[in-house]
């Protein structure tokens, strides 16, 4: 996580406070990065554990089937048509388990970050109440100044404890998903891919989704059903019943694809967005760090107080967390699209 560097000229007292305060919880705690994290939830999931138990059951299924002289052409289809659908599962379920982790990682990773930028908060309330307290004392401010400065710092105090305590609750997600253990923490943030595949290109492997996969497991067997059915022998009721199905089939395999598009689609389309107010975040923070090496050479020069940079500070530590929120999105949308178009384009995790 970025730190801003502090110029020489500038009081260490709140950046000791701030060390202070962060430290001890973060000695008891172990640090993961996001890849650990997903991999660690692949690892425990039982929604995994169990689609991987499915496909192993069917493919032993589906090779005892194919391989039996005396099976069927429809048991065979079956069993394949088992098999394939497990597969699609299993992947499925990788897919939603590192949707769920990304989402409790970048949870956390954003409830740490708030954590330090309500320590500055606070710091900075604190010598406003200072300052408050010796312009009373000089007569250039009332007691109600004063009592305005205490408000402002018991709310900002309370503020610090609520963004602690979400520290807790995020890090018992992640623990409870990953199986990594209570205290666990988010090591760094996520230099999330660039989106270099079109919507096209990703529409083309919707075929992989366990709803699709389905449908048109389906399908192919209402059609295997109309063939065997369409003969002398078969009755016309039994050809007119398996035409019905197939002509149903045909239609969930195209109510499905329609279906998976749009979310497909939409997810495409949340990514763009993310992007694009990651980089308005970037260049806010862009204009708070500039911003803030500018009053560090004021400062210097005694041209401002180190007050007056201390609120610099927190304006450049408030748009850094901003921009890590929109950091976040971004992942959290391409997780999101990953799951929408069954390819994990995250980074995190591979192929699934």
């Amino acid at each position: 996580m970025t730190r801003t560097p502090t110029p020489t000229a500038l009081p260490t007292f709140t950046f000791l406070l701030g060390a202070l305060l962060l430290a001890a919880p973060a000695q008891a705690q172990t640090a993961t990065s996001a890849g650990s994290a997903v991999q660690a939830a692949l690892n425990n999931n039982s929604d995994v554990k169990t689609a991987q138990a499915n496909l192993d059951k069917a493919q032993a299924a589906n090779r005892a089937a194919q391989a039996d002289p005396s099976s069927l052409v429809a048991a065979k289809l079956s069993a394949q048509n088992a098999a394939g659908l497990a597969q699609a599962s299993l992947r499925g379920a990788r897919m939603n388990t590192m949707q769920s982790t990304v989402g409790a990682y970048t949870a956390l990773l954003e409830a740490q970050e708030n954590v330090e930028v309500q320590t500055l908060q606070v710091q900075t309330d604190q010598k406003a109440v200072q300052v408050a307290q010796v312009k009373q004392g000089l007569g250039n401010a009332t007691a109600l100044d004063v009592q305005n400065a205490q408000n402002t710092l018991s709310a900002s105090t309370q503020t610090l404890a609520d963004a602690r305590a979400q520290v807790t609750l995020a890090s018992a997600r992640l623990a409870t998903l990953t199986g990594l253990g209570s205290g666990v923490r988010a090591g760094s943030a996520v230099s999330v891919p660039k989106l270099s595949t079109t919507l096209a290109g990703l529409q083309g492997g919707l075929s992989s989704l366990s709803a699709l996969v389905s449908a048109n497991n389906e399908l192919s067997a209402a059609q295997l059903s109309v063939k065997l059915a369409t003969n002398d022998f078969t009755p016309a009721r039994t050809l007119q019943d398996a035409q019905t199905a197939l002509a149903n089939a045909q239609r969930s395999v195209g109510s499905a694809g329609q279906t998976a598009a749009q979310t497909l689609a939409s997810a495409y389309q949340t990514a763009q967005n993310a992007y694009e107010l990651q980089q308005v975040a970037l260049n806010r923070e862009a204009a708070a760090q500039k911003t803030y090496t500018q009053d560090a050479a004021r400062l210097r020069s005694g041209t401002i107080s180190a007050v007056e940079l201390q609120a610099t500070q927190l304006a450049l530590k408030k748009a850094q967390y901003s921009r890590l929120q929109a950091q976040n999105n971004v992942l959290e949308a391409l997780a999101a699209l990953s799951v929408a178009s069954g390819q994990n384009l995250t980074g995190i995790g591979g192929t699934l």
